[in-house]
């Protein structure tokens, strides 16, 4: 059994913006593809990525894994009819409380360790509460999703900071200053002091300047994904660039922009028959755009033909520049 190499996660804050049906379509892109791929749904209690599989009415979930003390990871594993695709159902009750403990932590990493895959999705629920960002800091690659809506972006960059200070400070966990200076943001009378990582970092080096080396790295390996959703317009595109300026610039954070999905009425079409679209129609623009964004994911290219009710699949993997020289 081979580890997983490679944990996605999707987020973004805000419902409503398509989270589990751009997370259901990748997985299902990535499977096709060649990937040996896990689909995990972390929205308990609202879980509802199940549906947009065709799967009604999951007899097991993850919560079971919590729950009960087997090690089998398989016994929660359910097939989507999808080859190379198996799914974990988020169904049942929250386990626990709003936050991850340490035994949660340890038992999720434990479980992912321990599938037979190449690539996780996770698909996470709204909000910013640290058991959302806790997953979604789990990821080797993490994916921010937004719609071309001002107050969408807005809490796509509230979702980056504060994935962000909360990466900071389970690093720095063992200094209680540290875990007061980023709940401070929390306060909206100190919010304007805190906006911006430079802040943070100014005070973090005026009580514990060794502290900053790391501080400095974590920061730098925080390289998010940005994709934007629902786009209808040229002019759409232009929020995704002034969210990729707004977290270099109060964040240092660099977003890899790998791409957007247009709105579509085949999507819409493709939820209501609980099919991906991907699969319903992998030849229609927003199956065009979303293999661009796989594309980005796997450094390949990857092109779906359905013909005759079969899916055909080319992939091309991309070459740095430096081989040829």
């Amino acid at each position: 059994m081979t580890a997983p190499s490679n944990i996605i996660t999707i987020g973004g804050g805000k419902g409503g913006i398509g989270k589990s049906v751009m997370c259901t379509n990748l997985a299902v892109g990535m499977a096709l593809s060649g990937h040996k791929v896990v689909l995990m749904d972390t929205d308990y209690g609202a879980s509802n990525l199940h549906a947009l599989l065709g799967i009604g009415n999951p007899k097991r979930g993850f919560v079971d894994f919590f729950n009960h003390d087997s090690d089998d990871v398989n016994s929660i594993l359910l097939d989507t009819g999808i080859e190379n695709l198996k799914f974990v159902s988020g169904a049942g009750d929250n386990p626990g409380s709003a936050n991850l403990d340490a035994n949660h932590k340890e038992k999720i990493q434990s479980f992912i360790s321990k599938l037979n895959a190449d690539t996780v999705f996770i698909d996470l629920g709204p909000g910013t509460n640290f058991n959302v960002l806790d997953y979604y800091n789990i990821g080797t690659q993490g994916v921010v999703l937004t719609v071309p809506e001002m107050p969408s972006v807005l809490n796509a960059f509230s979702f980056i900071k504060a994935a962000l200070f909360r990466k900071l400070d389970q690093e720095f966990i063992e200094y209680p200053f540290f875990s007061e200076l980023v709940n401070v943001v929390q306060n909206s009378e100190e919010a304007n002091q805190m906006y911006s990582i430079d802040k943070l970092k100014e005070r973090v080096d005026a009580r514990e300047p060794y502290m900053i080396p790391r501080f400095e790295e974590i920061v730098a390996s925080f390289r998010p994904n940005l994709v934007m959703n629902r786009v209808r317009r040229q002019q759409d595109l232009i929020l995704g660039q002034n969210l990729k300026k707004l977290a270099k610039k109060y964040l240092d954070v660099d977003l890899d922009y790998l791409g957007y999905v247009i709105e579509s009425e085949r999507v819409r079409d493709s939820v209501n028959d609980m099919i991906p679209f991907l699969i319903k129609d992998p030849q229609s623009k927003p199956s065009e755009n979303l293999q661009k964004v796989i594309g980005g994911l796997t450094n390949s290219d990857i092109h779906l033909i359905k013909k005759d009710g079969t899916i055909f699949v080319s992939k091309q993997v991309r070459l740095s520049s430096s081989w040829g020289k």
